[in-house]
This record gives structure tokens, C-alpha cells and sequence, in this order.
């Protein structure tokens, strides 16, 4: 994620609203992948510095969760990432306006790299069949008077599902120690679950899918059965072959684990080039550069945070074999 300069010169960030130092409005613009201060003008329309005229995005004006900008000459209601959004939790209940608005941040987040990476962002709005969509749900585990009994973080035919819970910190910590997991983020489940969307879109039926394989694993391999191996059993150590001990349930799960960590390379790297802290220019069309660049990176933010008395924000390896994981994406990302 890089940073964005205001009018004034000041430094933005992506979550920012208002500038600090001069107080001028501030909206990002998902076609130019900026950050943007604006000026209020009568009948609700906001204008950019170069005179481009934009609305706030409803979730904004109606809920106060969204910083993202509609062009003033559209018809949509939503940004393009709210626009992704099928279902929300009932904002009436408990906190759940507050943690519906970390999903929606956490969104726009995943959103952004993908739009970066050239990838296709299409709602089920306008493509009902091969449209990307999001439901965030509750269950009763949190809410009694809903009828989901069990809400389970995952995809299905371009729909992804996350538990509003995911937002609570406490309950997703608790969760966390629970799988004997490392590392558990909203930011991480969605870039996960966008990994499956993306394998149907870029590897299945095409002629890279022996390949997948070769790398992989047979993706026909019975997923339900894998997964219930996989929960079955007690936490165990990833295995050499893998960025995570999840990864080994299922080669479409080894594929999400890597794409979601793909991401997590692209987006943190960029952020750490925007603020100066790499060894030479940043280079994410070169994989071989880029990954040694992450690898010490990676190295120097376990340190910072064990030097806070932190946990590691990255607390994975990558070995060869998850290095030719990442390769394969990569490639798939960037074909040529």
C-alpha cells in the first residue's frame, strides 16, 4: 500500500477521511488508485483538485464506514468495493456496525492489491454469474435471532462468506489458539477466500492447470474428506513443502494459502518501498527481486516486533518449494 500526498503536502494514508494538518476532505478513487483531497460543493458532490466531480460512496453518508468515491456521472449507489458486498450483518445488533466496518476496511484493502495487480474486480451487480460477492454474516453463536446456526468462513461460485465474529478481536484470537494457528487477520481470510474465486478464473480449465498440479496436487481430490482429516487431528508442524500447516489439507487450499501470502508480499512490500525501508528500488514485476526483498523485509519485522515484546507478524518460512509456489502465480499474474 503506498502513501498519498495531500493538497497541502501532507502525507495521507489509505483509512483517512480528513487530512490532519489542513482538514480538507479526503476520498479514494478506486479507477486512479489515489488517494484524493476534495472540496464539499452544494447538492452532496465533491470536487478534486483537477475539477473531477465525485459523491460519496451510501455507505459513507448513511454509516460513516467507507472513505471510497463514486464518480459524480455514475449511477451506482456504491463505491466499487461496496459494490461487492451482497449482505451485512444487522447493524442493530451489539457492536456489529463497528465490526461490519473492519470487514468493509479489510475489503477495500484486498480490493486495492488486486486492482494494482490488474486483476478483474467485477460485482455480481453486473456479472450474476462470474461476479465476485461478499457476505458478512452472523450466526447465533453471536445472534440468537438469526437463522444461521454456524457461519463458516469460505467460497463458493464467486460468493465469499466471513463471520462477523472474525472482526472481534477477542473471539478471532481465541479461535486462533484454538486451530493452533500463527497468523489469523480478516485482512488475511479474504485474501484467502479470493484465491479460490481466482484458481476457477485463471487456472481451472486452462493449460495451466497440469502444471498447477504438478506443484500442487490433484485438485479433484476429495475436498470434504481432506478437510475433515485436516480438523480432525491435532495442530501439527507445516510441512517443508508448505507456507502453512492449513496448506497441507488440500492442494485448493495449499493454492489460497500461497495466493493470500502473494498478496501479502505485493501489498507489504509496496507499503515499505513508500516509506524508504527497502535495499534498492522496488521491484514487484521481478519475482526473483521482490522475493528477496520480502525475505528481508519479513526478517526485519519479526525483529522490530520482538524487540517490542510483540508476536511476529510474520511468522512463516519460505522454502524452495513455497518459493516456486509463489513463482507459479506470479507468472499467472504477470504472463508476460
Amino acid at each position: 500500500m503506498k502513501t498519498f500526498r495531500c493538497s497541502c503536502g501532507n502525507r495521507t494514508f489509505f483509512e483517512n477521511t480528513h487530512c490532519v494538518s489542513c482538514g480538507a476532505p479526503l476520498g479514494f478513487d478506486p479507477a486512479r488508485l489515489d488517494l484524493r483531497p476534495l472540496k464539499r460543493l452544494s447538492g452532496g458532490l465533491l470536487e478534486a483538485p483537477d475539477g473531477h466531480l465525485y459523491r460519496p460512496c451510501r455507505n459513507t453518508t448513511e454509516y460513516g464506514v467507507c472513505n471510497w468515491l463514486v464518480d459524480a456521472g455514475s449511477d451506482q449507489a456504491y463505491c466499487d468495493s461496496c459494490d461487492l458486498t451482497r449482505t451485512i450483518p444487522a447493524l442493530d445488533h451489539d457492536n456489529n456496525l463497528a465490526l461490519w466496518g473492519l470487514l468493509e476496511e479489510a475489503k477495500r484493502r484486498l480490493v486495492y492489491t488486486l486492482l494494482v495487480l490488474g486483476l478483474p474486480v467485477v460485482s455480481r451487480r453486473v456479472d450474476p454469474d462470474g461476479g465476485l460477492g461478499f457476505d458478512f454474516l452472523e450466526d447465533r453463536g453471536r445472534n440468537p435471532a438469526v437463522m444461521e446456526e454456524h457461519v463458516l468462513t469460505g467460497h463458493a461460485h464467486g460468493v465469499i462468506t466471513l463471520n462477523v465474529k472474525e472482526a472481534d478481536h477477542l473471539a478471532r484470537e481465541t479461535e486462533r489458539h484454538r486451530l493452533g494457528e500463527t497468523y489469523r487477520t480478516p485482512l488475511g481470510h479474504l485474501r484467502h477466500e479470493s484465491g479460490h474465486y481466482y484458481f476457477e478464473r485463471m487456472v481451472y480449465g486452462t493449460s495451466r492447470l497440469a502444471e498447477f498440479r504438478a506443484l500442487f496436487g490433484n485438485e479433484q481430490a476429495d475436498y470434504g474428506a481432506a478437510l475433515e482429516r485436516h480438523y480432525a487431528a491435532p495442530p501439527k508442524p507445516t510441512g517443508y513443502a508448505y507456507i502453512s500447516a492449513y496448506a497441507m489439507a488440500h492442494p485448493l487450499e495449499d493454492w489460497a494459502e500461497c495466493w493470500a501470502h502473494y498478496l501479502h508480499m505485493m501489498d507489504t512490500l509496496e507499503t515499505a518501498a513508500a516509506f524508504h525501508l527497502l535495499d534498492g528500488a522496488p521491484s514487484l514485476g521481478d519475482f526473483d527481486h521482490a522475493v528477496t526483498q520480502w525475505l528481508n523485509l519479513g526478517i526485519a519485522l519479526n525483529a522490530l516486533n520482538r524487540s517490542l515484546g510483540m508476536l511476529d507478524p510474520y511468522p512463516f518460512v519460505l522454502t524452495r518449494p513455497v518459493v516456486e509456489k509463489l513463482r507459479f502465480l506470479h507468472q499467472l499474474v504477470h504472463p508476460s
